[in-house]
């Protein structure tokens, strides 16, 4: 199934679980009504800015948003063209996996920024860890209050439940993001 209805279904049975009307949750997540139905009836491609702000009102990991629930599978392979990719204006990701276990789900991603931009994230739900490994380039990231600069190879990890900031100085940066939530819903 195409990712935009993917995304639709999963932000309809999201809403619903929560018991919230459209209105109310275009509000909470500061976007219009029309955008949020034409991304439920998966006619509209979301930014990945938009479903942050979705997922934050629906007290949802992103990656629920992203994927619909697989059959177990003994391997699972997912290559550059075959990921939920979302892309933002500053920061471009595509899911890789999802695991949970042990009370912890885990989110996989490969994440790109791009090159003299900056970009703050809304805190995410509580208890939520964000772990990074710079592949390429130089990032800025960590808590908006005191962000760390990393280099190819640093490894940054920071409470994803405050503000906190992307930024590629002078050329693109290629990274992995673990999304670790203490609990798997």
């Amino acid at each position: 199934m195409e990712l935009v209805k993917v995304v639709g279904a999963n932000l309809r049975a999201a809403r619903a679980e929560r018991g919230l009307s459209l209105s109310e949750t275009a509000r909470r997540a500061e976007i219009g009504k029309g955008t949020l139905s034409e991304l439920e009836a998966g006619r509209r491609n979301p930014t990945l800015e938009t479903l942050y702000a979705l997922a934050t009102v629906l007290d949802v990991p992103l990656g629920r948003l992203l994927v619909a629930e697989p059959e177990s599978e003994a391997a699972v392979v997912v290559n550059r063209v075959s990921g939920a990719d979302l892309s933002g204006q500053v920061v471009d990701v595509q899911l890789m996996d999802r695991v949970v276990a042990g009370g912890q789900r885990l989110e996989v991603y490969r994440l790109h920024v791009r090159a003299g931009s900056r970009y703050v994230s809304a805190a995410h739900r509580p208890r939520v860890v964000e772990q990074l490994l710079v592949h390429t380039g130089t990032l800025v990231t960590g808590p908006e209050s005191a962000p760390e600069t990393l280099g190819p190879g640093d490894y940054i990890r920071f409470d994803g439940g405050v503000d906190h900031v992307y930024q590629a100085p002078a050329e693109d940066v290629t990274a992995t993001l673990v999304m670790r939530y203490a609990d798997p819903s």
